[in-house]
């Protein structure tokens, strides 16, 4: 299917675009002139053709190798964590990979070979004539590899074209417009507290500055403090792209956000009741996304007041047996999801759990995802999941997993037996001293069987 970009886009670095600000609030502000000139000085220290693991901290840095890549025909891996381990088996998945970051300290790769790593330190170029920034990308070739969480068993690659992620990040900016009072496109900056490197901060914080021009603000603001810093370092309105988990720090800490025109949530469930805090101390609306890395943004809704999501334009979610079978242009379709949903009569639909997340214990069925939910708003917890061990066997029980300060178990019993099932009440409470999130939120399955395994063998010991 052809694309439908418009060519006037600070993507393809045409005049218009050009000496607007692109990333704000960094060791300096960037220009898309900067950004595309620094792109063609990187793109000069690449192979053409080759393949590039995009590991660049800062915003500038990220998109000037993005576009370093694109510009060089490159297939561009992003992992799904920086972590050694799955560093080292994307490296050995591939003959000859060239690693590009702009913070050597942060690169954690043991036993490679240093010539595969390009360390750059993104500046900015002058003297670079218009003639030379301009571009035609292939937007139908693959271009991008991302990788699936894992939460749920191994990452999986995902491969996309540019043409899918622009007809993505077009899809989610039609329905921005529809969702935020006035014009979103004009704010001044986006706040990111994901990384580029997963699929949701990857649409939020390159694709859409690069279709809508939308400038960046450099730097990704985690605890609620640095988030309000960052808020103040933006000149105008600005929208936070956040997980579930920074908006529950942000209630927790009863920061006010000034200036926030709007939120975007994505990554694991928002339960309604945090998204209306949030939105009383942003004083803005929380847009939570739905989708995957295999789709990207597929539907969205206001959490505080919408049970139902509604698809974004082009695109058709129905169920079926499998899961929700998902139709549109931005991604290879059609593709199955594992999430059951219920048509609302209404052009919307609704989430009633994943075909793999329903668990049967003692004759009772729940949702994984629905109890873990829950824990968002459980006293006391600052964070927490429910685990399953895979023993299969029948009287295996639901195990509470948590960081942060001790829980009061009778306290915790109490509250959750007023709310659920007592035979999915959790048969012991392992406190960590953090949960081995990756950096968009999510737990892999495999690093809470070894917490798990971890505690069987304390316990045997004693």
């Amino acid at each position: 299917m052809g694309i439908d970009v418009s060519l006037d886009t600070p993507l393809v670095a045409t005049p218009a675009w050009l000496d607007r600000l692109a990333v704000v609030g960094g060791r300096h502000d960037w220009t898309w002139r900067q950004l595309h000139a620094a792109s063609v000085a990187l793109a000069a220290r690449l192979p053409d053709g080759a393949t590039v693991v995009n590991l660049c901290n800062s915003r500038a840095g990220f998109l000037v190798a993005w576009l370093a890549a694109l510009r060089r025909g490159c297939l561009q891996q992003l992992p799904p964590s920086s972590g050694a381990a799955e560093l080292a088996a994307m490296l050995a998945a591939d003959g000859e990979p060239i690693v590009v970051t702009d913070d050597a300290d942060a690169l954690q790769l043991p036993g490679s070979d240093p010539a595969r790593c390009l360390v750059f330190e993104p500046r900015p170029v002058a003297g670079v004539p218009d003639a030379a920034l301009a571009w035609s990308p292939d937007f139908e070739a693959p271009r991008v590899e991302l990788y699936t969480s894992g939460s749920t068993g191994r990452p999986e690659p995902q491969v996309k074209t540019l043409g899918q992620l622009v007809r993505g990040a077009q899809r989610l900016g039609e329905r921005l417009a529809t969702e935020v009072d006035g014009d979103w496109a004009a704010l001044r900056a986006i706040v990111c507290s994901v990384p580029s490197q997963h699929m949701f901060g990857l649409e939020t914080s390159v694709l859409l500055p690069l279709v809508y021009g939308v400038a960046l603000l450099d730097g990704r603001p985690l605890l609620p403090a640095d988030v309000r810093a960052a808020f103040g370092r933006c000149d105008g309105a600005a929208c936070w792209v956040a997980t579930p988990l920074h908006l529950r720090a942000q209630v927790q800490s009863g920061e006010v956000l000034a200036r926030c025109h709007f939120v975007i949530a994505s990554t694991m469930p928002l339960a309604p009741a945090l998204a209306g805090e949030a939105e009383r101390l942003c004083g803005a609306p929380v847009l939570e996304i739905y989708g995957s890395t295999e789709t990207g943004a597929v539907a969205m809704r206001r959490t505080a007041r919408d049970a139902s999501w509604r698809p974004l334009p082009g695109v058709c979610i129905e169920p079926s047996g499998e899961g929700a079978i998902v139709r549109g242009a931005h991604f290879r379709s059609p593709q199955t999801l594992a999430d059951q949903v219920e048509d609302d009569g209404r052009g919307g639909f609704r989430l009633l759990g994943r075909s793999g997340d329903l668990i049967k214990i003692a004759g009772r069925r729940a949702s994984l995802a629905g109890l873990n939910l829950l824990l968002q708003d459980l006293p006391g917890l600052t964070d927490g999941v429910f685990y399953l061990p895979a023993t299969g066997a029948p009287g295996e029980r639901l195990i509470l997993i948590h960081a942060g300060a001790p829980l009061d178990r009778a306290q915790a019993e109490a509250w959750l037996r007023a709310r659920i099932d007592p035979v999915f009440l959790p048969r012991a409470i392992i406190r960590v001293d953090d949960l081995p999130r990756a950096a968009h939120g999510k737990l892999p399955r495999h690093a809470l069987d070894a917490i798990y395994d971890a505690w069987r063998s304390r316990r045997a010991a004693r």
